[in-house]
């Protein structure tokens, strides 16, 4: 925008410049044209008249002569010897010799120098009058010339910016409406660029808002089709039930798919909220080692014949600069998914590469093929692999993973565990950004 103002003041100060110089400029030719014509005309008639009378007549007689001329002149008229210094020295070489004594529209007043062959004397004439004052119609002419300028140099320096700027409203307009890949045109060196960069920004944040909005109401219904489902299929066995123990046991599997639903919410929940691009880092220097232990002991009670295995450095080497509670919730997913996975096995290692600090987790499950490892990152995604409806959670869990590494400007990658299921390799830089 500041291109914008600058570039507008110093177009309203061009054509400000331009509308007063360029009058002036054509009024002061055509003055000079003027008072040449004058000169080549009734002057150059008058200064020859004189020249010629006074030639004509002898020293004696030629006072009384000029005297009886004056009062035919609207001007001042004298004799003077022609060895006078005050004049013009080329008058020697010149017979008439023009001075100018004033400035003004049009041309000055003059002083004319005419030598007398064979007299000894030279006439001076002038000041001559100057020309007249400008009359009604120059000043009407001269504040039209303005006008027309000022019109003509404003309609030549907007209409560029009007045009972009409805091309813009166009672009706003159909974007409005619904046309998501409306963009403006954003041409360099334009002053209107900068407003069509920023508009174009704006539109692709909301265009990706809106695509992961609508995928992810699609994922949402997909995965609620399921577990719904089966509640009405058990509602539907519930009435035939014959006996308590089959109406407890279908009970409990009604139950068992609402707690589902309620997962499901809680992470579309914390998954919809870590999704905006300006999520808040509270981010501080944290120990690991402890952090590990707080969610293993926390996550063991649910398979406690798996055995979790802690691997890290001393203290000082196991440091992370992260957001705290979203760091545990990332670590806490990853260890709920090699439960889920694992047969017997898992491994959590913390280790120091350069400015980041590496958190792996690895289970003995079955793995994960290698054609899944960007899928299996993505939301509400299932591997083919599941031995039970207990191992298939939710499908946010890796995605909220990615989203939280990724806001701390780190990666997550997948490959093959030593133990012989998956590894999960996540990488925190410690500038956390």
């Amino acid at each position: 925008m500041r291109r914008l103002y600058f570039r507008i003041i110093l177009g309203v100060l061009a054509i400000l410049i331009l509308a007063f110089s360029l009058p002036a400029v054509i009024f002061d030719r055509l003055g000079r044209r003027d008072d040449g014509a004058s000169l080549a005309g009734p002057m150059t008639g008058t200064i020859e008249l004189l020249k010629h009378r006074l030639e004509c007549v002898t020293p004696a007689q030629i006072e009384r002569e000029l005297d009886s001329l004056k009062t035919f002149l609207d001007f001042p008229v004298k004799l003077i010897d022609s060895g006078d210094r005050s004049l013009p020295g080329e008058l020697g070489f010149r017979e008439i010799v023009v001075r100018n004594v004033g400035e003004g529209i049009g041309g000055g007043r003059q002083m004319f120098f005419v030598a007398l062959r064979n007299t000894g004397k030279a006439l001076v004439m002038g000041p001559t009058p100057g020309p007249p004052s400008p009359d009604t119609r120059s000043i009407i002419i001269l504040v039209s010339l303005v006008l027309m300028i000022v019109g003509i140099a404003g309609f030549l320096m907007i209409s560029p910016l009007v045009r972009n700027l409805k091309a813009l409203e166009i672009t706003t307009s159909r974007f409005g409406d619904g046309d998501l890949d409306s963009r403006a045109a954003a041409k360099p060196g334009d002053v209107v660029g900068s407003v069509a960069q920023q508009f174009n920004l704006m539109a692709d944040r909301i265009q990706r808002l809106i695509q992961r909005e609508r995928q992810l109401l699609q994922s949402v219904s997909h995965e609620l089709r399921t577990p719904i489902a089966r509640i009405r299929f058990s509602l539907n066995m519930l009435n035939d039930a014959e006996t308590r123990e089959e109406q407890r046991r279908r009970v409990q599997e009604i139950d068992g798919e609402i707690c589902e639903i309620d997962q499901l919410v809680g992470e579309l929940l914390d998954f919809n909220r870590i999704q905006s691009e300006s999520t808040p880092l509270d981010l501080q220097t944290v120990s690991v080692r402890p952090l590990l232990e707080e969610v293993v002991r926390r996550l063991h009670d649910f398979r406690p014949t798996v055995g979790i295995e802690i691997v890290s450095g001393d203290e000082a080497q196991c440091m992370a600069r992260v957001d705290r509670l979203l760091f545990r919730r990332a670590i806490q997913n990853l260890v709920s998914n090699a439960l889920r996975y694992a047969r017997g096995q898992i491994v959590v290692r913390c280790s120091r590469e350069q400015s980041a600090t590496l958190i792996e987790v690895c289970d003995d499950g079955p793995g994960v093929p290698p054609e899944q490892h960007e899928q299996i990152m993505q939301p509400f995604f299932h591997g083919g692999d599941r031995s039970d409806k207990e191992s298939e959670g939710v499908g946010l869990g890796l995605a909220i993973v990615r989203r939280i590494v990724a806001l701390h400007g780190g990666s997550i990658t997948i490959d093959d565990a030593e133990i012989g299921g998956a590894r999960f390799l996540t990488r925190w830089p410690d500038g956390g950004d």
